[in-house]
C-alpha cells in the first residue's frame, strides 16, 4: 500500500504544545441583535404640508449561528464569553424600512455538542455540529418595529422587539473514524505519525499525549479516513483516575476501535482486557463498536501474538494495519448508508399508506354527506 504524505494532512488540537490549553468544554453567554424602530411620519413637500403616512418600518435583529468547521480544533477560538448580536436600524421617511442586523455566525469544530443552559441549570441538547458547515441557530433576532406607512394607526414610535438571549454550553466529542486505545507509552502518538505524517508530541513518560488529535489519512484511491489519538487510558480511568473521563468520552463518537497494545511490557491479553474492562464501566455500549487488535515495539521483541504486529517507530506492518482499518471503516459507511436508504424508503412508504388511508376516508366521508 502507498500513502502519499503530500496528500495526508494533520488537524492537530493545539497551535503549539506550550502556547495554549485544548479547551474542549465551554459556557457563553449569546444575545441576539435588537428590531430596529419604526418611523412615524408624513410625507412633506414644498406644495404638501401633511401628506400620507410614510414612515418604514425597523429592520431586524441579527441572528445568532454557531457552526461546524473541521479546520478548527477547540473552543479556544473563541475568546469572549458573550457573543452580542447586530441590531437592526431605525426605519425612515418615504417609506425606507431599516437595514436588517448582520447574522453572526461563530465557528466551532466539527463534533460539538450544543446545550441550552435553562433556568433551572438543567441543560438540553439542542443541536450536535456532526457534519462540515452544518449549522445550529442559538438566539433569533427581535423583529423590527412597526411604521405608519403600512400601520396607519400608529401614532407613536414603535420599538422593536428584543433579541433572544440564552446561556449556552458548548462541549467537543472527537469525532473521527478510528479512536486509538491503549496505556500511555503504547506508542499512539507514533503511530499516528507514522500513518498520517502528523507531528504529536512524542516522548518516554506517561501522558505525552494530553489533548486529542486527529490525522486524516488519503489513500491512492481518494478514500479517507480520521484517526484520533486520545490520552492515554490506565486502569480505574472510569472512576475519573488519570485524565479518567476526559480520555473516555472522546472515543464515543468514533466508528471503530484501535486498540494498541505495548509488546514491550508483556501481558498482552491482561492490557486488552484491563482497557476492555474500563471501557465497560465508562459506558458499556462503546463495547458494541467494532475493533481492531495490534501490538506495537514488535521490533523489540521475539514473542509473536495472534495480533497484528506493528512496529510504528520503524512502519513495520503499519500499512497492513492500514488497509485492514480502510476495509473496516468502508464497511461501516455502507451499513451506514444502507440503513439511510432504507429509512427513506420506509418513510416514503409510510406516507404513501398514509395518503391512501385519508383518500379512502375522506373519500367516504364525502360521498355520505
Amino acid at each position: 500500500m502507498k500513502i502519499y504524505s503530500k496528500f495526508c494532512t494533520i488537524l492537530k488540537s493545539t497551535a503549539s504544545f506550550n502556547e495554549r490549553h485544548f479547551v474542549d468544554k465551554m459556557k457563553i453567554k449569546v444575545k441576539a441583535g435588537d428590531g430596529g424602530k419604526g418611523c412615524v411620519c408624513y410625507y412633506r413637500d414644498r406644495i404638501v404640508v401633511t401628506g400620507a403616512p410614510d414612515g418604514g418600518d425597523g429592520g431586524k435583529g441579527g441572528d445568532i449561528y454557531l457552526k461546524a468547521s473541521e479546520q478548527i480544533y477547540d473552543l479556544s477560538i473563541i475568546r469572549k464569553p458573550h457573543v452580542i448580536g447586530n441590531n437592526g436600524k431605525q426605519g425612515m421617511k418615504l417609506k425606507c424600512n431599516g437595514k436588517t442586523g448582520s447574522d453572526i455566525k461563530v465557528s466551532v469544530p466539527l463534533g460539538t455538542l450544543v446545550f441550552e443552559i435553562k433556568s433551572d441549570d438543567t441543560k438540553e441538547l439542542i443541536a450536535d455540529l456532526d457534519q462540515h458547515n452544518k449549522e445550529c441557530l442559538v438566539a433569533k433576532g427581535g423583529s423590527g418595529g412597526k411604521g405608519n406607512a403600512r400601520n396607519i394607526g400608529i401614532r407613536e414610535v414603535q420599538l422593536g422587539q428584543q433579541g433572544q438571549e440564552k446561556d449556552i454550553f458548548l462541549e467537543v466529542k472527537t469525532l473521527a473514524d478510528i479512536g486509538l486505545v491503549g496505556f500511555p507509552n503504547a506508542g499512539k502518538s507514533t503511530f499516528l505519525a507514522a500513518a498520517s505524517r502528523a507531528l504529536p508530541k512524542i516522548a518516554d513518560y506517561p501522558f505525552t499525549t494530553l489533548n486529542p488529535m486527529v490525522g486524516k489519512v488519503r489513500f491512492v484511491d481518494n478514500m479517507e479516513m480520521t484517526i484520533a489519538d486520545i490520552p492515554g487510558l490506565i486502569e480505574e480511568a472510569h472512576n475519573d483516575k488519570g485524565l479518567g473521563h476526559e480520555f473516555l468520552r472522546h472515543i464515543e463518537r468514533c466508528r471503530l476501535l484501535l486498540y494498541v497494545l505495548d509488546g514491550q511490557a508483556g501481558n498482552i491479553e491482561g492490557q486488552l482486557q484491563i482497557l476492555k474492562n474500563e471501557i465497560k464501566e465508562y459506558n458499556e455500549k462503546i463495547l458494541q463498536k467494532p475493533y481492531i487488535v495490534c501490538v506495537n515495539k514488535a521490533d523489540l521483541i521475539k514473542e509473536d501474538f495472534d495480533y497484528i504486529m506493528i512496529s510504528a517507530k520503524h512502519g513495520q506492518n503499519v500499512g497492513q494495519l492500514l488497509l485492514k482499518c480502510k476495509y473496516q471503516i468502508e464497511k461501516i459507511r455502507n451499513e451506514i448508508q444502507m440503513n439511510k436508504q432504507q429509512e427513506k424508503e420506509n418513510e416514503k412508504s409510510y406516507q404513501i399508506k398514509r395518503q391512501q388511508l385519508e383518500k379512502e376516508l375522506f373519500g367516504s366521508t364525502e360521498k355520505s354527506n
